[in-house]
């Protein structure tokens, strides 16, 4: 028997599992939002479900609290897991210019994860160079992509795939309508 996710998390759920976590490791309010540049404030809002936090918010939180993000999204279980196309959990954060995150890959696997990546020609543009630990394999499934890594700046097409390092900050910007990539890293960065 399958482990399907049924439907996307909402805000509130998301909030609750972050309060969860940050409670069973003790931490306060005051301490986890300092070590996130954040105010106290805004993380007792993104708790309580009031506020959808940025993707930056969000990944930086996760990682003072050492869980992955999308973990707030999926429950790790030891069965395979089953993710239907149309039920998967999607990110769609404000700060993102309009580039959305479906995950492929269960909360249950540790040291890889799956994501597509949705992006447009007007709207799908990721103006924060990311950075993590970890190495990332990408193609596009659908579309043009600019993908900048490091200091240099690539076209991709569809069926095209690029790997890296991904310490050296890397950034994507659609070029056609639609423009979808399949991204793999190890380990996970959400």
């Amino acid at each position: 028997m399958s482990n399907e996710i049924a439907e996307p998390l909402d805000v509130a759920e998301i909030g609750r599992r972050l309060r969860e976590a940050r409670a069973s490791r003790n931490l306060s309010l005051d301490v986890v939002s300092a070590e996130c540049g954040i105010s106290p404030s805004l993380l007792s809002q993104v708790e309580r479900g009031k506020v959808t936090p940025s993707l930056a918010t969000l990944h930086s939180i996760t990682q003072v609290l050492n869980i992955a993000m999308f973990d707030l999204f999926g429950s790790p279980a030891d069965r395979p897991a089953l993710i239907r196309e149309g039920s998967r959990n999607v990110i769609r954060p404000p700060d993102s210019g309009g580039v959305s995150y479906e995950l492929l890959s269960s909360g249950q696997l540790r040291n890889l994860q799956m994501i597509e990546m949705h992006l447009s020609a007007e709207t799908g543009r990721f103006n924060h160079a990311l950075s993590h630990a970890g190495e990332e394999c990408l193609i596009v499934r659908r579309g043009s992509a600019l993908i900048k890594v490091g200091t240099e700046e690539l076209t991709l097409s569809a069926g095209d795939s690029l790997s890296y390092v991904a310490r050296l900050p890397h950034q994507f910007r659609g070029l056609e309508d639609d423009t979808r990539l399949i991204i793999s890293m190890t380990p996970p960065a959400f």
